[in-house]
């Protein structure tokens, strides 16, 4: 029987995530929690729908995950007035300072890995992992199986 590339990845992002969770449980957060976090940082304002997409959590996920940031003043939510359809997420201020607090200590575990595993390693690996995850499978993007990380 051949090794499991599935398994193989989910025991890489359990070694990574070692790095964070401790961090991530410090400041009460999931996972997901800080994936959208650290995402809406980077955007002013983002459709619920490409939030869903760059955090790897699937939309139904996605509504309860933005209830309880929202419930811990963490983000809000938004309408446009011009098409009641759409659903903008945005980090309040309060979301800002936790992902700014938070940032340097995932930067430093983002710094230890590195020191252990090796600059040039991690840098082989990261265009590796791009380059798989460019390859096209039979499954289309939203009914494949929800990604954490």
């Amino acid at each position: 029987m051949h090794d499991s590339l599935t398994i193989a990845l989910l025991q890489a992002r359990e070694t990574a995530m070692g790095f964070f969770r401790p961090i991530l449980n410090r400041y009460d957060l999931t996972e997901q929690q800080w994936r959208i976090i650290r995402i809406l940082a980077e955007h002013r304002s983002l459709d619920f729908h490409a939030l869903a997409r760059q955090a790897c959590i699937l939309r139904p996920s996605l509504t309860g995950i933005l209830t309880r940031l929202e419930r811990d003043g963490l983000v809000f939510r938004l309408k446009p007035l011009n098409d009641q359809r759409k659903l903008f997420a945005s980090l309040t201020p309060r979301g800002v300072e936790i992902f700014q607090q938070a940032s340097s200590e995932i930067d430093a575990g983002y710094q230890q890995i590195e020191a252990q595993f090796g600059e040039q390693k991690m840098l082989q690996l990261k265009t590796l992992l791009q380059e798989f995850n460019a390859l096209q499978g039979d499954a289309p993007q939203a009914d494949q199986q929800e990604m954490t990380g």
